[in-house]
Protein backbone atom coordinates (compact mmCIF):
# COMPACT_ATOMS: atom_id res chain seq x y z
CA UNK A 1 0.00 0.00 0.00
CA UNK A 2 1.00 3.32 -0.23
CA UNK A 3 0.79 6.61 1.89
CA UNK A 4 -2.22 8.51 1.36
CA UNK A 5 -1.48 11.65 -1.04
CA UNK A 6 -3.75 14.87 -1.00
CA UNK A 7 -6.98 13.86 -2.26
CA UNK A 8 -9.66 15.90 -5.01
CA UNK A 9 -12.74 17.15 -3.63
CA UNK A 10 -15.69 15.37 -2.88
CA UNK A 11 -18.21 14.09 -5.49
CA UNK A 12 -21.17 16.48 -5.58
CA UNK A 13 -23.25 13.70 -4.83
CA UNK A 14 -21.42 11.76 -2.04
CA UNK A 15 -21.10 8.14 -3.79
CA UNK A 16 -20.97 4.75 -1.93
CA UNK A 17 -17.82 2.45 -2.92
CA UNK A 18 -17.58 -1.13 -1.16
CA UNK A 19 -13.89 -2.00 -0.18
CA UNK A 20 -13.30 -5.98 -0.20
CA UNK A 21 -9.95 -6.85 0.91
CA UNK A 22 -9.39 -10.08 3.98
CA UNK A 23 -6.51 -8.15 5.32
CA UNK A 24 -7.90 -5.53 7.48
CA UNK A 25 -4.99 -3.21 7.12
CA UNK A 26 -5.85 -2.79 3.35
CA UNK A 27 -9.45 -1.88 4.08
CA UNK A 28 -8.09 0.40 6.36
CA UNK A 29 -5.84 2.41 4.57
CA UNK A 30 -7.81 1.91 1.22
CA UNK A 31 -11.29 3.28 3.04
CA UNK A 32 -9.47 6.03 4.81
CA UNK A 33 -8.09 7.55 1.66
CA UNK A 34 -11.79 7.25 0.27
CA UNK A 35 -13.58 8.66 2.85
CA UNK A 36 -11.26 12.15 3.35
CA UNK A 37 -11.95 12.31 -0.71
CA UNK A 38 -15.69 12.71 0.08
CA UNK A 39 -16.84 8.83 -0.48
CA UNK A 40 -19.33 7.03 1.92
CA UNK A 41 -17.27 3.55 2.44
CA UNK A 42 -18.32 0.48 3.54
CA UNK A 43 -15.93 -1.87 4.53
CA UNK A 44 -15.90 -6.01 3.97
CA UNK A 45 -13.66 -8.52 4.79
CA UNK A 46 -15.05 -11.37 2.72
CA UNK A 47 -16.82 -11.97 -0.61
CA UNK A 48 -19.47 -13.52 1.22
CA UNK A 49 -19.43 -10.55 3.31
CA UNK A 50 -19.52 -8.51 0.39
CA UNK A 51 -22.01 -10.04 -1.44
CA UNK A 52 -24.82 -10.18 1.50
CA UNK A 53 -24.55 -6.56 2.41
CA UNK A 54 -24.63 -6.14 -1.75
CA UNK A 55 -28.10 -8.01 -1.89
CA UNK A 56 -29.21 -5.47 1.35
CA UNK A 57 -28.02 -2.45 -0.06
CA UNK A 58 -26.53 -1.74 -3.71
CA UNK A 59 -23.57 0.54 -3.46
CA UNK A 60 -21.95 2.35 -6.12
CA UNK A 61 -19.17 0.84 -7.00
CA UNK A 62 -17.28 -2.61 -5.27
CA UNK A 63 -13.68 -2.22 -4.81
CA UNK A 64 -12.60 -6.00 -5.00
CA UNK A 65 -9.34 -7.43 -4.18
CA UNK A 66 -8.52 -10.22 -6.40
CA UNK A 67 -6.83 -12.81 -4.36
CA UNK A 68 -8.88 -13.68 -0.86
CA UNK A 69 -9.63 -17.33 1.04
CA UNK A 70 -12.68 -18.80 0.69
CA UNK A 71 -14.41 -16.50 -1.95
CA UNK A 72 -11.74 -15.16 -4.45
CA UNK A 73 -12.71 -11.69 -6.66
CA UNK A 74 -13.50 -13.62 -9.36
CA UNK A 75 -16.28 -15.42 -7.36
CA UNK A 76 -17.54 -12.55 -6.05
CA UNK A 77 -17.61 -11.07 -9.31
CA UNK A 78 -19.15 -14.16 -11.65
CA UNK A 79 -21.99 -13.84 -8.97
CA UNK A 80 -22.76 -10.41 -9.40
CA UNK A 81 -22.80 -11.10 -12.83
CA UNK A 82 -25.39 -13.68 -12.80
CA UNK A 83 -27.50 -11.61 -10.99
CA UNK A 84 -29.56 -8.94 -13.03
CA UNK A 85 -30.07 -6.72 -9.99
CA UNK A 86 -25.61 -6.63 -9.76
CA UNK A 87 -25.27 -6.99 -13.35
CA UNK A 88 -24.17 -3.49 -13.93
CA UNK A 89 -22.37 -2.11 -10.35
CA UNK A 90 -19.12 -1.19 -11.69
CA UNK A 91 -16.37 -3.16 -10.00
CA UNK A 92 -12.43 -2.30 -10.02
CA UNK A 93 -10.12 -4.49 -8.64
CA UNK A 94 -6.84 -3.95 -6.48
CA UNK A 95 -4.56 -6.34 -6.56
CA UNK A 96 -0.75 -7.31 -6.76
CA UNK A 97 -1.24 -9.51 -9.64
CA UNK A 98 0.56 -7.94 -12.77
CA UNK A 99 0.11 -10.65 -14.29
CA UNK A 100 -1.42 -10.08 -18.31
CA UNK A 101 -3.22 -13.25 -18.00
CA UNK A 102 -4.91 -12.30 -14.47
CA UNK A 103 -6.24 -8.87 -16.08
CA UNK A 104 -7.29 -9.73 -19.50
CA UNK A 105 -9.43 -12.51 -16.80
CA UNK A 106 -10.64 -9.80 -14.88
CA UNK A 107 -11.76 -7.95 -17.98
CA UNK A 108 -13.65 -10.59 -19.15
CA UNK A 109 -15.69 -11.68 -16.33
CA UNK A 110 -17.43 -7.93 -16.18
CA UNK A 111 -14.39 -5.74 -14.07
CA UNK A 112 -14.62 -1.93 -15.15
CA UNK A 113 -11.13 -1.32 -14.45
CA UNK A 114 -8.35 -2.56 -12.41
CA UNK A 115 -5.82 -0.90 -9.98
CA UNK A 116 -2.31 -2.83 -8.99
CA UNK A 117 -0.74 -2.26 -5.75
CA UNK A 118 1.42 -0.90 -4.59
CA UNK A 119 -0.80 1.66 -5.83
CA UNK A 120 -0.73 5.55 -6.17
CA UNK A 121 -3.12 7.31 -4.13
CA UNK A 122 -4.02 9.67 -6.74
CA UNK A 123 -4.79 7.27 -9.42
CA UNK A 124 -6.77 5.11 -7.04
CA UNK A 125 -8.97 8.10 -6.32
CA UNK A 126 -9.24 9.20 -9.71
CA UNK A 127 -10.04 5.68 -11.51
CA UNK A 128 -13.13 5.33 -8.84
CA UNK A 129 -14.45 8.91 -9.13
CA UNK A 130 -14.66 8.74 -12.87
CA UNK A 131 -16.45 5.09 -12.36
CA UNK A 132 -18.65 6.19 -9.73
CA UNK A 133 -19.55 9.65 -11.42
CA UNK A 134 -20.41 7.72 -14.81
CA UNK A 135 -22.52 4.97 -12.64
CA UNK A 136 -24.44 7.95 -11.11
CA UNK A 137 -25.04 9.77 -14.49
CA UNK A 138 -26.10 5.82 -16.09
CA UNK A 139 -29.04 6.09 -13.39
CA UNK A 140 -30.03 9.09 -13.92
CA UNK A 141 -30.47 8.55 -17.37
CA UNK A 142 -32.26 5.54 -16.56
CA UNK A 143 -34.52 7.44 -14.34
CA UNK A 144 -35.24 9.60 -17.07
CA UNK A 145 -36.10 7.11 -19.40
CA UNK A 146 -38.49 5.37 -16.75
CA UNK A 147 -40.01 8.70 -16.08
CA UNK A 148 -40.50 9.02 -19.76
CA UNK A 149 -41.44 5.84 -20.20
CA UNK A 150 -44.62 6.33 -17.50
CA UNK A 151 -45.35 9.83 -19.51
CA UNK A 152 -45.93 7.75 -22.77
CA UNK A 153 -47.99 5.38 -20.94
CA UNK A 154 -49.87 7.83 -19.37
CA UNK A 155 -50.80 9.34 -22.74
CA UNK A 156 -51.57 6.08 -24.21
CA UNK A 157 -53.97 5.12 -21.91
CA UNK A 158 -55.85 8.77 -21.96
CA UNK A 159 -55.77 8.77 -25.76
CA UNK A 160 -57.10 4.94 -26.16
CA UNK A 161 -60.05 5.93 -24.11
CA UNK A 162 -61.02 8.96 -25.97
CA UNK A 163 -60.30 7.13 -29.03
CA UNK A 164 -62.31 4.15 -27.87
CA UNK A 165 -65.59 6.08 -27.31
CA UNK A 166 -65.35 7.48 -30.71
CA UNK A 167 -65.69 4.14 -32.24
CA UNK A 168 -67.75 2.78 -30.13
CA UNK A 169 -70.06 5.68 -30.87
CA UNK A 170 -69.23 5.53 -34.72
CA UNK A 171 -69.69 1.66 -34.93
CA UNK A 172 -73.48 1.92 -33.38
CA UNK A 173 -74.05 4.95 -35.66
CA UNK A 174 -73.24 2.78 -38.93
CA UNK A 175 -74.75 -0.20 -38.09
CA UNK A 176 -78.05 2.08 -37.88
CA UNK A 177 -81.15 1.31 -36.77
CA UNK A 178 -81.47 4.18 -33.65
CA UNK A 179 -83.93 6.21 -32.65
CA UNK A 180 -82.91 9.80 -33.60
CA UNK A 181 -82.69 11.29 -29.70
CA UNK A 182 -80.06 7.75 -29.44
CA UNK A 183 -78.25 9.22 -32.93
CA UNK A 184 -77.88 12.25 -31.67
CA UNK A 185 -76.63 11.20 -28.09
CA UNK A 186 -73.90 9.81 -29.71
CA UNK A 187 -72.67 12.18 -32.23
CA UNK A 188 -72.87 14.63 -29.25
CA UNK A 189 -70.24 11.71 -27.39
CA UNK A 190 -68.09 11.37 -30.40
CA UNK A 191 -67.74 15.06 -30.48
CA UNK A 192 -66.84 15.29 -26.61
CA UNK A 193 -64.72 12.76 -26.73
CA UNK A 194 -62.49 14.09 -29.38
CA UNK A 195 -62.55 17.76 -28.27
CA UNK A 196 -61.20 15.78 -24.56
CA UNK A 197 -58.59 13.83 -27.04
CA UNK A 198 -57.40 17.18 -28.63
CA UNK A 199 -57.57 19.21 -25.48
CA UNK A 200 -55.17 16.44 -23.56
CA UNK A 201 -52.87 16.35 -27.17
CA UNK A 202 -52.76 20.17 -26.87
CA UNK A 203 -51.47 20.00 -23.09
CA UNK A 204 -49.17 17.66 -24.04
CA UNK A 205 -47.31 19.20 -26.86
CA UNK A 206 -47.42 23.07 -24.43
CA UNK A 207 -45.37 20.81 -22.06
CA UNK A 208 -43.19 19.06 -24.75
CA UNK A 209 -42.67 22.84 -25.93
CA UNK A 210 -42.02 24.42 -22.43
CA UNK A 211 -39.40 21.49 -22.15
CA UNK A 212 -37.92 22.55 -25.44
CA UNK A 213 -37.47 26.15 -24.36
CA UNK A 214 -35.75 25.19 -21.01
CA UNK A 215 -38.86 24.75 -18.90
CA UNK A 216 -38.16 20.92 -17.86
CA UNK A 217 -39.90 18.98 -15.51
CA UNK A 218 -38.17 19.52 -12.31
CA UNK A 219 -38.28 19.01 -8.54
CA UNK A 220 -40.69 21.87 -7.06
CA UNK A 221 -40.85 23.15 -3.00
CA UNK A 222 -44.72 22.92 -3.35
CA UNK A 223 -44.74 25.19 -0.70
CA UNK A 224 -43.69 27.51 -2.43
CA UNK A 225 -45.38 27.19 -5.81
CA UNK A 226 -48.56 27.20 -3.72
CA UNK A 227 -46.71 30.55 -2.15
CA UNK A 228 -46.63 31.93 -5.41
CA UNK A 229 -50.07 31.31 -6.86
CA UNK A 230 -51.48 33.20 -3.90
CA UNK A 231 -49.35 36.02 -4.23
CA UNK A 232 -50.98 36.45 -8.15
CA UNK A 233 -54.11 35.41 -6.63
CA UNK A 234 -53.72 38.18 -3.26
CA UNK A 235 -55.54 41.31 -4.95
CA UNK A 236 -58.30 39.55 -6.21
CA UNK A 237 -58.84 38.02 -2.78
CA UNK A 238 -58.70 41.01 -0.94
CA UNK A 239 -61.43 42.22 -3.03
CA UNK A 240 -63.57 40.03 -1.98
CA UNK A 241 -62.31 40.33 1.86
CA UNK A 242 -61.06 37.33 1.48
CA UNK A 243 -58.11 35.49 3.17
CA UNK A 244 -55.73 32.45 2.81
CA UNK A 245 -55.16 29.54 5.67
CA UNK A 246 -51.81 27.86 4.18
CA UNK A 247 -51.30 24.11 5.90
CA UNK A 248 -47.77 23.53 3.71
CA UNK A 249 -45.77 20.84 4.12
CA UNK A 250 -42.49 22.79 4.08
CA UNK A 251 -40.59 19.56 2.75
CA UNK A 252 -42.35 18.34 0.62
CA UNK A 253 -40.76 17.96 -3.46
CA UNK A 254 -42.82 17.41 -6.42
CA UNK A 255 -42.09 17.10 -9.83
CA UNK A 256 -43.51 18.85 -12.18
CA UNK A 257 -43.27 22.24 -14.54
CA UNK A 258 -42.93 25.38 -12.64
CA UNK A 259 -45.12 27.42 -14.59
CA UNK A 260 -47.60 24.87 -15.60
CA UNK A 261 -48.02 23.64 -12.16
CA UNK A 262 -48.61 27.43 -11.69
CA UNK A 263 -50.82 27.81 -13.53
CA UNK A 264 -53.20 25.04 -12.56
CA UNK A 265 -53.31 26.49 -8.68
CA UNK A 266 -53.96 29.54 -9.61
CA UNK A 267 -56.89 28.44 -11.91
CA UNK A 268 -58.21 26.20 -8.55
CA UNK A 269 -57.40 29.26 -6.26
CA UNK A 270 -59.27 31.93 -8.48
CA UNK A 271 -62.22 29.64 -8.66
CA UNK A 272 -62.18 29.41 -4.92
CA UNK A 273 -62.31 33.35 -4.88
CA UNK A 274 -65.43 33.32 -7.61
CA UNK A 275 -67.81 30.95 -5.84
CA UNK A 276 -67.08 31.05 -2.15
CA UNK A 277 -68.68 33.90 -0.08
CA UNK A 278 -66.83 37.31 0.09
CA UNK A 279 -65.23 37.22 3.47
CA UNK A 280 -64.44 33.40 3.85
CA UNK A 281 -61.34 31.71 4.31
CA UNK A 282 -60.06 29.96 1.33
CA UNK A 283 -57.21 26.68 2.73
CA UNK A 284 -54.14 25.67 0.94
CA UNK A 285 -52.79 22.28 1.92
CA UNK A 286 -49.85 20.61 0.31
CA UNK A 287 -48.77 17.24 2.25
CA UNK A 288 -46.83 14.20 1.00
CA UNK A 289 -49.21 10.96 0.19
CA UNK A 290 -47.17 8.05 -0.48
CA UNK A 291 -45.54 8.25 -3.36
CA UNK A 292 -46.79 11.18 -4.56
CA UNK A 293 -47.96 15.31 -3.72
CA UNK A 294 -51.17 16.11 -2.69
CA UNK A 295 -51.65 20.18 -3.61
CA UNK A 296 -55.31 20.89 -2.37
CA UNK A 297 -57.81 24.34 -2.27
CA UNK A 298 -60.40 24.10 0.12
CA UNK A 299 -63.24 26.79 0.03
CA UNK A 300 -66.69 27.45 1.98
CA UNK A 301 -68.59 27.85 -1.34
CA UNK A 302 -71.65 25.47 -2.29
CA UNK A 303 -69.53 22.75 -3.85
CA UNK A 304 -70.55 20.81 -6.72
CA UNK A 305 -73.49 18.75 -6.88
CA UNK A 306 -73.22 15.06 -7.26
CA UNK A 307 -75.67 15.13 -10.47
CA UNK A 308 -72.96 17.89 -11.72
CA UNK A 309 -69.34 16.35 -10.98
CA UNK A 310 -69.93 14.31 -14.34
CA UNK A 311 -69.97 17.58 -15.91
CA UNK A 312 -67.19 19.30 -14.27
CA UNK A 313 -63.81 18.49 -15.99
CA UNK A 314 -65.82 18.99 -19.86
CA UNK A 315 -64.81 21.41 -21.92
CA UNK A 316 -67.55 24.59 -22.44
CA UNK A 317 -69.57 23.75 -19.51
CA UNK A 318 -70.90 25.91 -17.13
CA UNK A 319 -72.35 24.68 -13.85
CA UNK A 320 -75.63 26.33 -11.86
CA UNK A 321 -73.18 27.39 -9.13
CA UNK A 322 -72.67 31.11 -9.88
CA UNK A 323 -70.11 33.25 -8.86
CA UNK A 324 -70.72 35.29 -5.45
CA UNK A 325 -69.19 38.52 -7.01
CA UNK A 326 -70.24 38.60 -11.06
CA UNK A 327 -67.26 37.49 -12.43
CA UNK A 328 -67.72 35.36 -15.61
CA UNK A 329 -67.00 31.70 -16.13
CA UNK A 330 -65.81 30.38 -19.66
CA UNK A 331 -66.43 26.54 -18.52
CA UNK A 332 -62.53 26.03 -19.40
CA UNK A 333 -60.46 26.81 -16.90
CA UNK A 334 -61.16 23.17 -14.95
CA UNK A 335 -60.99 21.28 -18.27
CA UNK A 336 -57.56 22.74 -18.86
CA UNK A 337 -56.13 22.57 -15.72
CA UNK A 338 -57.34 18.79 -15.62
CA UNK A 339 -55.75 17.67 -19.02
CA UNK A 340 -52.38 19.83 -17.83
CA UNK A 341 -52.57 17.82 -14.27
CA UNK A 342 -52.82 14.92 -16.58
CA UNK A 343 -49.74 15.77 -18.96
CA UNK A 344 -47.37 16.27 -16.18
CA UNK A 345 -48.11 13.16 -15.03
CA UNK A 346 -50.49 14.06 -12.55
CA UNK A 347 -54.34 14.08 -12.05
CA UNK A 348 -56.30 16.48 -10.68
CA UNK A 349 -60.00 15.79 -9.12
CA UNK A 350 -62.92 17.23 -7.11
CA UNK A 351 -64.27 16.13 -3.65
CA UNK A 352 -66.53 17.53 -0.62
CA UNK A 353 -64.88 20.17 1.26
CA UNK A 354 -65.81 18.10 5.30
CA UNK A 355 -68.37 20.33 6.86
CA UNK A 356 -69.31 22.01 3.65
CA UNK A 357 -67.55 23.64 0.42
CA UNK A 358 -65.34 22.41 -2.34
CA UNK A 359 -61.80 20.69 -2.19
CA UNK A 360 -59.90 20.85 -5.56
CA UNK A 361 -56.65 18.11 -5.36
CA UNK A 362 -53.81 18.57 -7.92
CA UNK A 363 -51.87 14.97 -7.34
CA UNK A 364 -47.83 15.00 -8.97
CA UNK A 365 -45.44 12.71 -8.90
CA UNK A 366 -43.43 13.26 -5.31
CA UNK A 367 -39.36 13.05 -5.42
CA UNK A 368 -37.94 11.08 -2.55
Amino acid sequence: MSAPEPTAPPLPCTAVVMVVDDQEANVRVVGGLLARAGFDVVPCFSGQDALERIAAALPDLVLLDMRMPAMDGFQVLERLQADEATRSLPVIFLTADHERESLVRAFASGAVDYVTKPFVAGELLARVRTHCELKQATDRLHLLARDRQDSLELIAHDLRNHFTNVLFAGELLVAGGLADTKQERLAALIRSSADAGLLFLQAVLDQAAGEAQGSALEPLPAAQVFQDAVDVMAAQAAAKGMRFELDLDRNLLVRGQRDAVGHVLQNLISNAIKYAPGGSVVTLSAQAHERSGRLSVLDLGPGVSDQEQALLFQRFVTLSSQPTGGETATGLGLALAKQKSRALGGDLWYEHRPGGGACFTLELPQVP
